[in-house]
């Protein structure tokens, strides 16, 4: 069985981070996660550069990005003026997203809930006339720092608004790592019945160390693609002690056991991962790229 990782490093993984990185590396580092096998990765948001000013250089990554035959190169957009810009980069896979949290929705996006569902339709609409895959996405689905419980039906009923947009795509992400693995897999089961041909993708947080044990929930629910970044780099800036993703050589290798395939070099990105390290000057909230390259250490 396959599970699918899209890499979400360049984007999730380094817009908190307190330095700038270099266009050419962004670059450098988007050639090496494709060649350890990574066919989907997002490599920029088009937000407003002040806000998130590692993003400045959305468009320009866009531009000098060597296209590989096979993978999916996508960006995220909050608005509808995300999506222009996207479509001018010449991507063909954007993620629209909005949040389930009214109040995350406000400092997020800087429009209400009801605001950001009016906003979600043009933004899908424009997509679709350029021939844009569309991935509806769902922010703060398990909870918010803000709100405390996003209630389930709530949840449900923006999956059906973003199925009857004719998404390619729907997306759930908890983003604060409020989610617990019962009551994800249990909302996930529905959420993937719901999809039906739909793929279902899954964006998890380790902020409460409950991302690897959702992960395995979401996929006794049926989930097969899932949101990861090298190192367990990421974090939203408007939400608070936001932390960083799963890692994506800790996923891999943690499926890879469990008896899933996919097709992924480790190695090649947990070196990714140990040259981020060297760059910050600080540890990342992996595990496993501290523990590959030590001859005297035993993989299973």
């Amino acid at each position: 069985m396959k599970v699918i990782l899209e890499e979400q490093g360049l984007r999730d993984g380094l817009q908190t981070l307190p330095i700038t990185i270099p266009t050419a590396t962004k670059l450098e580092y988007v050639a090496r996660l494709v060649a350890a096998g990574i066919k989907r990765i997002q490599i920029a948001s088009f937000v407003h550069p002040k806000l998130v000013p590692q993003m400045a250089d959305a468009e320009a990554v866009c531009a000098s990005l060597v296209r590989q035959e096979g993978v999916i190169y996508s960006g995220l957009v909050l608005n509808l003026k995300g999506v222009e810009r996207g479509v001018a980069a010449g991507l063909d896979h954007l993620a629209c997203s909005i949040s389930a949290s009214d109040t995350h929705s406000q400092k997020n996006a800087r429009l209400t809930l009801a605001e950001a569902k009016k906003a979600f339709q043009s933004m899908v609409k424009l997509s679709q006339e350029h021939q844009i895959t569309v991935r509806g996405g769902i922010q703060c689905a398990f909870g918010c720092r803000y709100e405390g419980k996003i209630e389930a039906q709530h949840v449900l009923d923006m999956v059906d608004h973003h199925l009857d947009l004719g998404v390619d795509e729907l997306a759930l992400a908890d983003s604060t790592g409020m989610g617990n693995p019962k009551a994800l897999g249990e909302l996930m089961e529905q959420v993937v019945e719901r999809a039906g041909k739909i793929p279902v993708v899954l964006h998890l947080h380790n902020t409460e160390n409950k991302g690897y044990a959702n992960l395995f929930a979401a996929l006794q629910a049926g989930v097969r693609i899932f949101d990861t970044a090298f190192g367990g780099l990421g974090g939203c800036p408007f939400i608070k002690s936001a932390t960083g993703n799963i890692a994506t050589e800790d996923t891999a290798n943690l499926v890879h056991q469990m008896g899933y395939e996919t097709d992924l070099d480790i190695p090649k990105i947990a070196a990714i991962s140990k040259e981020m390290e060297t760059t910050l000057g600080y540890p990342l909230p992996g595990q496993l790229y501290q523990l590959i390259g030590n001859e005297e250490i035993k993989m299973i």
